[in-house]
């Protein structure tokens, strides 16, 4: 688990700019979570699930927030293979699309004669038990079950950890609900930029409120206001082991901001620095067979003959 608050500052030393003078701690935050993007994109981890109920009327699925892509699908265990539409149409054109008349059971589809007067059934509304995941690319917003299912049940879908973006600034606004009758929107007036959670925070309202981290609330006198979880969010599910790549990725985007080559050049020093760790990340993470080796593993992978 890596914290943002340590992040930042190992950015801003960095950066020589421990004060929040040209680079603003929001652009900083910024550049921190899409350093974040980046080596998720690459290692496709850490990975999540989602379970969503499918029906004979539900069964176009929209991708998940909480997965930024779909690497599998189950339905009470029973795993789902993932193909694409364009596999499902040339199965289709060629006859060979396996159908289900039973649960579990296939039949494949007879074509005789010409198959472009073969009577072929349309795939995309046939029905019965579902047997795989269609979708265009890994990141495809909708997920078709297929076959459309004919009894309601549950589908459990795996795929990378949309990470959320972390801030551990006061949300701008937030909801005054002191009168249960008449809640208020009301903004923060002082400025963010360096603030600490042991400042005083005026809002439009012309009073002083105290930010409690720990229970994440704004308080003033005996009115207590709730953040909404989303708007702080303070760390990601990342090892610390690669907090370097997120340093170094986040140096690299604030010195491209720059317009003076010699920060041009400072930036393209940071981003190989980050590849390389990115890289190693991406060789060291992931767990197959033959990256697991010593203790009861060993003998695993030693040929004998």
């Amino acid at each position: 688990m890596i914290e943002l608050a340590d992040i930042r500052s190992r950015v801003v030393t960095l950066l020589q700019d421990t004060s929040y003078t040209r680079w603003t701690k929001t652009e900083l935050n910024n550049y921190i979570h899409d350093s974040l993007l980046d080596l998720v994109r690459t290692i496709r981890l850490p990975t999540a699930e989602k379970s969503l109920t499918i029906n004979s009327t539900t069964y176009l699925l929209s991708l998940p927030t909480n997965l930024m892509d779909i690497s599998g699908g189950s339905i009470d265990g029973r795993e789902l293979p993932i193909v694409t539409t364009s596999e499902m149409k040339s199965l289709a054109s060629q006859g060979r699309l396996p159908t289900v008349i039973k649960d579990g059971e296939y039949s494949i589809t007879e074509i005789f004669g010409n198959p472009i007067w073969s009577k072929i059934e349309d795939w995309t509304t046939s029905t019965g038990t579902p047997q795989a995941l269609v979708i265009d690319q890994k990141s495809s917003s909708t997920i078709r079950v297929w076959p459309i299912p004919t009894t309601e049940t549950t589908i459990k879908l795996t795929g990378t950890l949309r990470p959320p973006r972390m801030s551990d600034e006061v949300p701008y606004t937030f909801l005054d609900n002191s009168d249960p009758y008449d809640p208020v929107t009301r903004y923060i007036q002082n400025s963010l930029n360096g603030w600490t959670s042991t400042d005083l925070l005026l809002d439009d309202f012309g009073r002083n409120l105290t930010f409690d981290s720990t229970v994440q609330s704004l308080t003033e006198s005996t009115d207590t206001f709730l953040v909404i979880p989303t708007d702080y969010i303070t760390s990601c599910d990342i090892d610390y082991v690669w907090v370097d790549a997120l340093t170094f990725g986040a140096v690299e985007r604030a010195y491209l901001k720059e317009h003076d080559l010699r920060n041009v050049e400072k930036s393209e020093y940071f981003k190989n620095k980050k590849l390389a760790i990115t890289v190693d990340a991406h060789r060291t993470e992931p767990i197959h067979p033959a990256s697991i080796t010593g203790g009861v593993n060993l003998n695993r992978f030693i040929v004998r003959r």
